[in-house]
């Protein structure tokens, strides 16, 4: 038994051994290659940024329309202070000077308080400085006239700086609109080529909303100068409906000027004036006088179109020169201006003249069409007068029978409301049917009642004594006239005004009429009038020259002017009457 087992064993051992022995056999040996990376080599340099995390989206936020678009609140807020600042002036210029500020204070704050973003809104800010600036020029006028000094004829803006800022293509183009201008123009017959674009459309837009005002306002002056313009274009042999480019240059407005400074209804330059003839002066610009202006401009213009042949090419050189012009043909070769504009080769105020003044002209041509119901003013008449010797507006006034700002109006180009100094060539226009009486009454004149105002610029050596001396009148009136608070203050050719004998009579007697006798002051204060010296108001308020002197702190020599302010100080110890106070 024991050795079946050990039988059994020595099988199961032996296959046990080939079954290992078979498996060894079929297996072939493989040899693996191994590559090792060699330990990399890492530079040092500055730590990575930390890679920005994305922000979050957030929907945005859905604001409800005001009721009114904020473009049409802007343009009312501007309209109610334009008005306001009229109705200021008109105040002014009848005497009410606090109502007329009161409305000067309402229009600024109005703009700058109207919660529409004066500072992000340029519109709003541009109208702030526009109306500050006529404010100031008004207030200059109220000062002077206050002051008896002549007055100078005071520059208004011009809405070609509005114009020229305007961003014709963010307003949209009204397909009824575009309509209604393409049969106006098969209608209606042009002088000079009118075409029908986008611009033109955008313009007249313009004019007839956000621009309203403008063109109200061109419409209604138009009255006055336009038959004078149409005279002198046939006489000069260019088309007629050039005269309403003055409608976009100026508002129809002499005494217009650009932030370029150009001005006058036709808006010369000065070297431009010039070379048209056009008298730069002390005393006289006529860049504003109404007939040369309109003359030169007429002339300019016709020279332009012998150079260009394209009455558009003209307009655009008319606005930015023909130098410009003629360098973008130059360089670009032969192209309208509409191609100009369209290539970007022009400035934009240059952009929008053109179609500013084909819009113009076509609603000048049928207002009622385009919505515009206005009367305009009555043309102006008037007579020349050939001038042989220098006159003041106001004594030609008394002449004529007629007020100083008639005259004004109709001589915008004197600077000071007196003719020139050199009167040769000079004409003054004075209304129609007076001027052959007018001529014979200034000529019975004696030379001292002609003129109550002269103009003398200072030399080397000159002294305020020999300047009244040898214009026979004194170193105060000329010294109050012109705000001079030193004598010994002048500049070589600083500009006097030098008052005649008869504002210094004028003086003497309202010096005269207020030497009331002497009485002692309380603590109040003397506002100076004209005429009045220290001495005069010393012996006013029973005090000394040397006392008002100490009480507000003025230099022997040191002279006083009208408006100027005097402290006066208690003085009742000196004498038994009792004090009085108030303002005088």
């Amino acid at each position: 038994m024991e050795q079946r087992h050990r039988l059994a064993r020595l099988v199961l051992y032996f296959g046990l051994a080939l079954l290992v022995g078979s498996c060894a056999s079929s297996k072939k040996p493989v040899t693996r290659l191994v590559l090792r990376p060699e330990p990399a080599v890492v530079p040092v340099s500055a730590p990575a940024e930390p890679v920005p995390l994305a922000r979050e989206t957030r929907p945005p936020l859905i604001v409800p329309p005001p009721p009114t678009p904020v473009q049409e609140r802007v343009d009312l807020l501007i309209i109610q202070s334009r008005e306001l600042v009229d109705e200021g002036k008109r105040y002014c210029r009848e005497g009410k000077v606090e109502e007329g500020r009161r409305c000067f204070k309402l229009a600024l704050d109005h703009l700058k308080n109207s919660g529409l973003g004066f500072y992000e809104n340029p519109q709003l800010e541009q109208a702030y400085y526009t109306f500050l600036s006529e404010i100031q020029a008004e207030e200059l006028r109220v000062m002077m006239a206050l002051s008896q000094q002549p007055v100078p004829e005071i520059e208004e803006p011009t809405p070609l700086d509005e114009i020229s800022d305007l961003n014709l293509y963010s307003i949209e183009v009204d397909p009824h609109l575009r309509e209604l201008l393409s049969q106006d123009i098969l209608e209606t017959k042009f002088d000079i080529p009118v075409v029908l674009n986008d611009q033109v459309v955008r313009v007249l837009d313009y004019y007839q909303n956000r621009g309203r005002r403008i063109m109200e306002e061109g419409l209604r002056r138009s009255g006055k100068y336009i038959d004078i313009f149409r005279e002198t274009f046939e006489k000069e042999g260019i088309p007629l409906d050039l005269a309403y480019v003055s409608h976009v240059e100026s508002l129809f407005n002499p005494r217009a000027r650009s932030r370029a400074r150009a001005i006058g209804l036709w808006q010369f330059m000065k070297g431009t004036g010039q070379l048209y003839n056009l008298r730069q002066d002390w005393w006289v610009d006529e860049r504003s006088d109404i007939v040369k202006s309109t003359q030169a401009a007429a002339r300019y213009m016709k020279v332009l179109y012998e150079d260009f042949k394209d009455w558009h090419l003209v307009l655009a050189a008319y606005n930015v020169g023909p130098g410009r012009i003629q360098n973008i043909v130059r360089r670009k070769g032969e192209m309208d201006y509409w191609t100009m504009a369209q290539r970007k080769l022009l400035p934009r105020e240059t952009v929008n003249h053109v179609p500013s003044i084909l819009a113009a002209l076509i609603i000048f041509k049928n207002p009622e069409r385009y919505g515009f119901d206005v009367v305009p003013e009555l043309p102006l008449k008037f007579d020349l007068v050939p001038m042989e010797f220098q006159v003041d507006l106001k004594v030609v006034a008394e002449a004529a029978g007629v007020s100083v700002e008639q005259l004004r109006e109709l001589n915008p180009e004197l600077k000071w409301g007196v003719t020139p100094a050199e009167p040769k060539g000079y004409s003054l226009k004075v209304p129609e049917g007076s001027g052959e009486s007018v001529q014979v009454k200034l000529a019975a004149l004696p030379p001292s009642q002609r003129l109550k105002f002269a103009h003398y610029r200072v030399r080397k050596g000159d002294t305020l004594g020999a300047i009244a001396r040898k214009h026979a009148t004194s170193v105060e009136a000329i010294a109050q006239m012109n705000r001079i608070k030193r004598i010994k203050s002048l500049r070589i050719n600083q500009d006097l005004i030098i008052p005649g004998a008869g504002w210094r009579g004028e003086g003497r007697e309202l010096a005269k009429a207020s030497s009331t006798p002497a009485v002692p002051v309380a603590a109040s204060r003397h506002i100076v009038r004209k005429g009045e010296s220290l001495s005069t108001i010393a012996q006013r308020y029973g005090v000394s020259v040397e006392d008002l002197r100490q009480w507000n702190k003025l230099r022997r020599g040191q002279l006083i002017y009208p408006g100027q302010t005097l402290r006066l100080e208690k003085r009742a110890e000196r004498s038994g009457l009792a004090p009085i106070g108030g303002n005088q």
